[in-house]
């Protein structure tokens, strides 16, 4: 017996995709005989729990020489948000591969003017140098004097950080820029943390009610925040709620055996205490603390809370995977009541539909929880298939699976980046996939972001990327916007593609199909309208040894020869990245 399921064709899985609650699905294998009937198993996982099923089909029939059993999991059976795997198997031994239903609550989604927006991630120390006299440097730290130098930790011969290094970059600064960003297309800033700290990226929170002083305290955030609604430009802010800084209010609190923040902290005999990652400087949060759920979200005035409503849109939340579902459920529901349509983004490097973390099955999409994460699989697979380290096929295959298990408004939601404080910079990458060719590298960013603004998700620019900053390794990353030094012909690049994805709804709102030639050098994507044949169909086609225009042509049409109701389509060309890629319309 030969079993066959492919679970991207309705006729095999209907409906295809995550479904909400209660939605029955009709599961199809295709074999040919031997003794006994194909059997279809189920796993069911949410959270800590697993349930095994089993079930014979009571309908096989026969098509053309060819068997196939219906399966029916009926509402009831999906009645509960959670990931249902499956898989068939027949009594000869054999087995199909793995596949998984995302079962959602009903009524889940995200808010529209997310899914719409363009998001330019801001580290601020970094960023820009307004001028506010609110803005006090740090006693102990290190200032910078040349905002081009480079960034470098001064460390003690343990290795230890001796002192933090601050460039001054502020709020005033992303105030003063507010209409480069504007013009840039993004109209919602997401800024890494601003909460008062002891070092310059401020994941070491030690107030959480305190905006950095030498960020300009929290008149300079006032500042910001009223310029922004005029600019009509959304906020998003960093939430730290995994760990607190080591001279943090509340750690250091801890050392009166009555202070009310006592049991956020685990502290053993031995005098050592647990933190993040083995880092001593980053206390870590005991996640089955009620006080510590309730100061950030529960309360009337939980930092969650207060700052909504001070004015922001969202939260990015640090190390999502490391934060407990309650608390996830209680930030979504605080942000909701403040906000009404408020996003929630979890720092997540992998499929966040599927995550496992510290043995439980994440519900970040199945719950109100998360409303989309940071997609650093979108960026680690367009990079491996522009360094020649998987192929188009892989490509488009890893692409399909985020398509198939994330409900549809998480997929158009997924935050597409072309970088982060955590990773190197794009044009740095590509320099080293060119051999330092500064031309060809700016063509692949060109081609990379092209097929970011194509694709379903919201795309996000890292600060810098759009002039095709440099940097290495953290703190290399982190370098200063080189103001007065820009590549004027990038930026005006990233503008255009954020105006056109603005003007096409088919972008924004679109279904999308992935492709890849033979030889699997070439990439394609094809976004086309949800449910009808009405609207603008769009390809962003990309090859990865840039062999031009031309050759590129040839391909996109051979790919849409093979595509039903795209056949002999006319295309026009809306956007070319050097010789690596375009984006065509199709008529």
């Amino acid at each position: 017996m030969n079993l066959h399921h492919y679970s991207g064709n309705i006729y095999y899985r209907n409906p295809y995709g995550a479904v909400p609650c209660e939605t029955p699905v009709l599961l199809r294998c295709e074999f040919t005989m031997c003794p006994g009937r194909p059997r279809l198993h189920v796993r069911y996982e949410a959270y800590e729990r697993t349930n095994h099923y089993s079930f014979i089909s009571e309908n096989v029939h026969n098509e053309k020489g060819l068997f196939y059993a219906d399966f029916l999991l009926s509402a009831q059976f999906l009645s509960r948000p959670g990931l249902y795997f499956y898989w068939f198997s027949s009594e000869c031994g054999e087995h199909t591969k793995e596949y998984q239903i995302t079962v959602y609550e009903k009524d889940l989604n995200v808010p529209d003017w997310f899914i719409n927006t363009v998001i330019y991630q801001i580290f601020p120390d970094r960023f820009c140098k307004g001028i506010d006299e609110n803005a006090v440097a740090k006693p102990g730290s290190f200032m910078y004097t040349d905002w081009y130098d480079l960034p470098y930790y001064v460390k003690d011969n343990k290795g230890q950080i001796a002192k933090w290094e601050f460039f001054g970059g502020n709020l005033k600064g992303i105030q003063d820029k507010l209409s480069y960003i504007k013009n840039l297309g993004a109209d919602t800033v997401y800024i890494n943390p601003i909460f008062e700290a002891r070092s310059n990226h401020r994941y070491d929170t030690a107030d959480y009610y305190k905006v950095d002083s030498l960020l300009g305290g929290d008149k300079a955030f006032d500042s910001l925040i009223r310029e922004c609604k005029k600019e009509d430009v959304h906020v998003i802010l960093d939430g730290v709620f995994n760990h607190t800084g080591k001279c943090s209010k509340y750690f250091e609190s801890c050392k009166n055996p009555d202070s009310p923040y006592k049991d956020w902290f685990t502290f053993h005999e031995d005098g050592t205490y647990d933190c993040w990652w083995g880092v001593d400087d980053l206390p870590a949060i005991n996640k089955t603390s009620k006080s510590f759920a309730d100061f950030v979200a529960s309360n009337e005035n939980s930092v969650v809370r207060y700052w909504s409503k001070r004015g922001i849109s969202g939260w990015r939340l640090d190390v999502a995977d490391e934060l407990s579902d309650v608390l996830l459920q209680k930030i979504r529901e605080a942000a909701d009541k403040e906000l009404g349509k408020s996003v929630i983004i979890g720092e997540v490097w992998e499929n966040a539909s599927n995550k496992v973390s510290y043995g439980q099955r994440k519900m970040y999409f199945c719950k109100k929880e998360l409303h989309t994460h940071t997609n650093y699989v979108f960026r680690d697979t367009l990079l491996s298939f522009f360094n020649g380290k998987s192929s188009g096929n892989n490509t488009a295959a890893v692409f399909e699976s985020i398509r198939e298990t994330y409900p549809r408004h998480n997929f158009l939601a997924q935050v597409n980046m072309t970088g982060s404080h955590d990773v190197e910079r794009l044009f740095t990458l590509m320099k080293k996939i060119t051999n330092g060719d500064n031309r060809l590298a700016r063509d692949l960013v060109k081609c990379y972001s092209l097929i970011q603004f194509a694709s379903a998700g919201v795309p996000l620019v890292y600060y810098g990327d759009e002039t095709c900053l440099e940097g290495g390794k953290d703190p290399d990353n982190r370098r200063t916007y080189p103001w007065g030094k820009e590549d004027t012909d990038m930026i005006a690049w990233f503008a255009g593609l954020a105006e056109f994805r603005k003007n096409s709804e088919t972008l924004v709102w679109g279904d999308a199909e992935y492709f890849s030639e033979a030889d699997g050098n070439v990439f394609a994507i094809l976004r086309h309208p949800f449910d009808s044949k009405e609207g603008k169909s769009y390809m962003a086609i990309c090859d990865r040894f840039g062999r031009g225009v031309d050759f590129i042509n040839e391909k996109l049409k051979l790919i849409l020869e093979k595509v039903d109701n795209f056949k002999e389509r006319s295309y026009i060309i809306e956007k070319v990245a050097g010789g690596y890629g375009m984006l065509v319309s199709l008529n």
